[in-house]
Parts: structure tokens; sequence; C-alpha cells
């Protein structure tokens, strides 16, 4: 078998592991075309997946033939999932499993087999079949292994007359290739394997099948009880994960002692020496897979939370467990208006020292837009950035829009960690627990726990939640009535005290706002309105500074006039006539904020207030904005006069008697009055320096 890099990739999940198989290997190995592949094996397989996996690059096994996965820029194909089907029978031509990885990574390693140790492969794996109708007796394991040893005797009777060298010298090199496959019921020393061959030669009604045969065969003198076959079957039919009852492993068992001839043990024995002993709950715990009861079996890293508020955030979404509201929505088949019941998503930001929710934001699904909300919140009512921010891969996670931020945040110093392991955010998600044991309950319409909560108080009544469903569809319960609810929910939990619902914190007076006010933020980056503005605020693009520092915009068709204050001399003249970006908050439009782009970063320039037009039509004039107006026109060319006479002092002295006398003082006031600019190093003495220097610098 020819391998090249990347022909074979293993992935892990859990307990299970899967082969997958690249397409070149396939089409090399089975000799057929890749049009088949691409035309009929994938298509029939795709179409056996339930349309919501369609999108994955590796898609879940539904157990039909020819799965496949797209990895490394290409397709591979489970090769548990290979037909097997005469007369092709595709799956056999890659042998057992174990075997062909091993072969890959010695490949891998440099260290690919012999020519003598493929052949003898080949034709172990050709021949071992037509040998299994000899060995009906045997159980599942053994067949296969006598099988396989009548295919070494077979291999060495068609080589022995041709194979160069001595007469020992192909068992001797058959030694390390039997040792190395661990091939049972056959010697792995060349000299008891050659005399195998001997005793098949000895007598001519012999048979391949007449020396190979399981050691003590037929006898039956040891304790049924003390049969390890028996704890084995126990064992394996307990470890697998369609987690069989005790009572239909025992059935089993006598099913297969019945076929095997073995004598049935009585309920009691398997109770007592399998099914309660330490060890088989130890051994077979995988039974329960990634379910809820296989946590208890599994060990733990234990951690501390954060020591300061501010220092780790927790950002996850989740369903508002209240009675769904009407919606109306355009179909996007018949293109008509129709209503339709939504229900809540909320996500919420958790401070992991205090466990206050410092952001959340409502919608009816996960979004983008929805979690930038939540992260605006959070800054907005804390007033700086955390240290980091821990997450999940959300749905857009990888937009454009929220990589900026994302990049933004991270070049001020948070550090923005995405994590697919709820436990790295599980703070959060007990959070979304306690929130419905303790607060939730308080309102009307809530409905219930989730729905793996096997409490008898985890749900209301059907009857109940009829009720309130008419009551509020009477009320008019709309999307900003649950909201409102939820919001109220929160802000409720917020202001408990622990002691009052928590055992473990029964002695803490304090409810999760007032810990986080409390606590010190040694860690925590502090923000200005500009930097809030930067990172969460609507922007425009290309905005023109003009006539002296005016801005003319519009927002959402209002238009808006901005004034760059005096103060900001230097950005209305070095950015006269330049496109910079304009940031606002569209609840507060007195102040806009202006940066200059760096890539995905920007660089803060200044802020412009909002100007009101001045009224100088009708009744109810407003002729005070124009002096205001008029007020910062004259400082602005005031200090453009300034400017402007700095700039040509230094030529008005070249003029001699020509020049200006007042553009001259100017002049001279202006040099006089800068600081002197000096050498670097001019400030050092000849006396600070060492005298090992002094001494040492005639040298160069």
């Amino acid at each position: 078998m020819n391998f090249l890099h990347s022909d074979i990739i293993i992935r892990k999940s859990g307990d299970k592991q899967t082969i997958w198989l690249s397409q070149r290997l396939v089409i090399d190995v089975c000799g057929m075309s890749e049009d088949f592949l691409r035309t009929k094996a994938r298509p029939r397989y795709k179409a056996s997946v339930q349309a919501c996996y369609h999108h994955h690059n590796i898609l879940p096994d539904t157990g039909k033939g020819w799965r496949w996965a797209k990895m490394e820029s290409g397709f591979y194909y489970d090769l548990s999932r290979i037909p097997n089907r005469a007369p092709q029978n595709y799956r056999e031509l890659f042998g057992d499993a174990t075997e062909l990885v091993r072969n890959y990574e010695d490949f891998i390693k440099g260290k690919q087999s012999s020519n003598f140790e493929t052949d003898f492969k080949r034709h172990l794996n050709n021949v071992y079949r037509s040998y299994l109708e000899f060995y009906t007796d045997a159980n599942e394991v053994q067949r296969p292994a006598l099988a396989k040893a009548c295919a070494v005797i077979d291999f060495i009777l068609d080589h022995k007359d041709s194979y160069p060298g001595t007469k020992n010298k192909l068992y001797k090199d058959l030694e390390p290739v039997l040792k190395k496959l661990d091939l049972q019921y056959i010697p792995h020393h060349h000299l008891r394997l050659k005399e195998k061959i001997d005793e098949l030669f000895a007598t001519e009604r012999l048979s391949i099948p007449d020396i190979i045969k399981l050691p003590r065969a037929g006898n039956s003198n040891s304790m049924v009880f003390a049969d390890p076959q028996l704890v084995s079957w126990a064992l394996q039919l307990r470890s697998m994960p369609k987690n069989y009852s005790n009572d239909y492993i025992i059935r089993k068992i006598t099913d297969m002692c019945s076929l095997t001839g073995k004598r049935v043990p009585s309920r009691r024995w398997f109770g007592q020496n399998i099914f309660e002993l330490p060890g088989t709950k130890f051994l077979t715990s995988k039974r329960f897979g990634s379910s809820r009861k296989s946590h208890i079996h599994k060990s733990y890293i234990p951690t501390e939370g954060a020591l300061y508020a501010g220092d780790c955030w927790e950002m996850d979404a989740t369903r508002v467990n209240i009675i769904g509201h009407s919606v109306e929505i355009v179909d996007e088949i018949t293109g008509k208006k129709k209503k339709v019941e939504k229900f809540l998503m909320v996500v919420a930001i958790r401070d992991v020292h205090s466990g206050d929710i410092v952001g959340y934001s409502f919608d009816h699904s996960e979004n983008r837009r929805v979690y930038t909300d939540a992260i605006a919140m959070a800054v907005k009512n804390t007033g700086y950035l955390p240290y980091e921010i821990i997450t999940d891969r959300f749905p857009g996670h990888n937009t454009p829009e929220v990589e900026t931020l994302f990049a933004r945040m991270e070049a001020l110093g948070v550090k923005i960690e995405i994590s697919h392991n709820a436990n790295d955010k599980a703070g959060v998600e007990r959070f979304f627990r306690t929130l419905q044991q303790i607060t939730m309950p308080d309102s009307d319409f809530f409905y219930g726990d989730g729905i793996m909560s096997r409490s008898l108080s985890a749900f209301r009544s059907p009857e109940y939640l009829e009720g309130i469903k008419k009551e509020s569809k009477k009320a008019g319960f709309d999307m900003y009535a649950a909201v409102e609810e939820s919001t109220f929910i929160i802000e409720t939990f917020r202001d408990t005290l622990y002691s009052k619902y928590s055992r473990k914190h029964s002695k803490v007076n304090l409810s999760p706002r007032q810990i986080h006010d409390q606590s010190e933020k040694p860690h925590v980056i502090e923000v200005s309105d500009a930097t809030i503005s930067m990172l969460f605020g609507l922007k425009k693009k290309n905005i023109q500074i003009r006539n002296n520092g005016q801005i003319e915009t519009e927002i959402y068709g209002v238009k808006m006039h901005y004034f760059i204050s005096p103060a900001y001399y230097d950005v209305i003249k070095n950015y006269h006539l330049e496109s910079v970006v304009l940031s606002y908050d569209i609840e507060d439009l007195s102040v806009v904020y202006l940066w200059e782009n760096h890539g995905i970063l920007l660089k803060s320039l200044c802020e412009a207030e909002f100007f009101v037009p001045a009224k100088t039509k009708g009744p109810n004039k407003n002729l005070q904005q124009i002096g205001v107006a008029k007020a910062r026109e004259k400082a602005i060319e005031s200090l453009k006069s300034i400017d402007y006479e700095q700039t040509i002092g230094e030529e008005n002295y070249m003029l001699g008697k020509y020049g200006k006398k007042d553009i001259t003082n100017t002049a001279d006031d202006y040099y006089n009055d800068r600081p002197v600019k000096k050498v670097s190093g001019s400030d050092v003495q000849p006396d600070d320096f060492e005298n090992d220097y002094l001494n040492d610098r005639n040298a160069y």
C-alpha cells in the first residue's frame, strides 16, 4: 500500500476513535474513479444526514456507507463506513484497522515495512478467510485468529521451495514478522514453526486445519465460575454505550453459554462478582458517554476564582424562561405577513469575582449584534475594560465587525479567549440555573426550568400556563413587555443578598452588585467616553473637516452640524479637508468623536460638539447661536493669524530694513519664548565620567 503524507487522519471524540482515509488512498486501493465518489457516494451519504448538518465539514455518522468529511483541503472517508458488499469488498482491501494505522505510522517515521513483510501481510489478508469455515465451533475472537494461523502455514508452503537461501531462512525471516503482528495459535520461533511444517508432511492425511487447533480443546476441568471469558463478556456488555441493564446482560450471557456449552452462573453470582464490584463501576463508566451521569466518574482540576472584580468576565447566551410573545414576520416563501410565537434570548456578562451581571442584551436569537450590545452595556455601566473575557463561538464571532471589535479591545490590553468548552465559563452557565431558582419564580410569566431538569418543581402545570398565555395575550404582552419583565428579573438578582439564598455564602450579607462596586480593581483598564464610542459607537467613514472645523452630516435622515472647539486647533489645521472617521452614540448625539484610520485600529483626534442652528426667521428667534458661532470663528482666525506670522517670521529677518517691524517682533517673541534645544549629552560634565573611561578613551 503506497502511503503519502496526510493519507490518514485520526480523530478522537471521547472514547471513540475515527480513522479517516484520504480520497487519493481510497481511489488507489479500491481502483475506483473520482467521478463515482463525487457524483454517487458523497451525495448519497449527504442525503442521509439531516439538513441542519449539511454545512459541517465533518458529517455526523448515520450508519450509511461512504461517510465523508472535508479536511486538509481534501475529502476523507471513514474507514468503518467503507462498504464491504460483494463482489467488490472495498473494506477488506484495507485489512485490519490497527495494522493499517501502524503501517502508516511506520511510513511517517521512515520505517516502512519491507517487501517480504508486505507480501506476507497481503497473503495473510487474502487467504485467511478461506479457513474460517473450519472453525465454526470457536468464538468470534478465536475464529479469525485460528484462520490467520492457517494462512501462515499456507504462505510457507507456497514459498518454501522457491525462497532463496538456506532451508531455515524463510522461517527465520518470518519470526520477527510474527512477533510484530502478535499472531496467535502459531509458534513464533523459527524452529517451532519448522516443526509444524514437518508435522504436516509426516502424515499425508493431515491438512493445515488439522495441525492448527485451539490449545486444551475439549478440556472441561476448569470451573465455570472462574472462567475469565464470562467476566469479559459481562464487562464488554456493561461498558457498551448502549447502556444495557443487568437483566439484559445476564440473559445475553445465558444465551452465549448455551451456544458454547458453558454452565450458566446464578444471578447472584453476577451481582457479587461483577456488577457490584467497585472495579467494574470504575472500568465501565464510559457506558454513560458524555451524559450528565458520566460526570461523577470523571476527574477534574480544582481552580480558583478571580481575586478582584474586573479580572475576568464570562459571556454566554440562553433562553429566558418566560412565556412567548407574538411577533409579526414576513413569510419568505409567500411574502405575506403572519404572526408567530417567539421567545427571548439573553446574552449575559458575569463578573467572575462578584457574580454580578454587569451587562446583558435581549433578542429573539443569538447573533453578533446582541453580543456586542451586551459588551457595550457592561463597559458603559462599569467604566472599564476587564483584564480577560471568556466566551464561546457564538453565531457571528468570526464576522468582520466582531473581529474588529475584539482586535481593538486586545490592542487596549484585554485578553479575549474564545472557547468551545462549557467548563471554561461554568460560572455564567450556573448563573442561568440560579436565576431560574431565585428570582424567576416570582414572575407570573415564568414557565419552569430547562427541559433537562428532573426536579418535581421544575415546571408549572399546563393548565396554569394555558391561563397565563390567555391573560398575556389579552393584555398585549409583546417583546417590549418581555424585555421589561426579563430586565426586572436580572436586576432583582443583582440586588439580592447572597445570604438570602446560598447556604455556601450564608454569612455574605452583600449582593453581587455591592461586591462588585466595593471590590478593588487593580487589573482593569479605565476607559473614557471617547474610547467607548470608538469601540461600540456607530461609525461614519470619509467625513471631511471643512470651514474651520465644521462637520455637516446626516444621521438617520436628520442633518446634524458639529463644531470642533478652537482648543483642538492642531486637528483643524492638520486635517483640513481630510477624511476622518466619526463615531457617535445614537442615545446621545450632543458629542461625536473623530478618529484617524490605522488599519483596523483608530487613532483618537478630538471631539466635536453639536451646534444648534440659529433661528433667524419667524417668531421665537434664537440669535444667541450666531454670537456663539462668531466667537468661535474669531478665536480660530486669531490662532491662524498667529500661526501664520510665526511661520513667515524667519523669512522676514532676511528682508532687513525692508521687513515689517511688527512681524519681526512677533518672530523674536516666538523664538525667545521657546525652550533652548540641547544636544544629547550636553548636560554631562567631565567630572561625571569614571576615571576608567577617561583613561581608556585615548585607546580609540
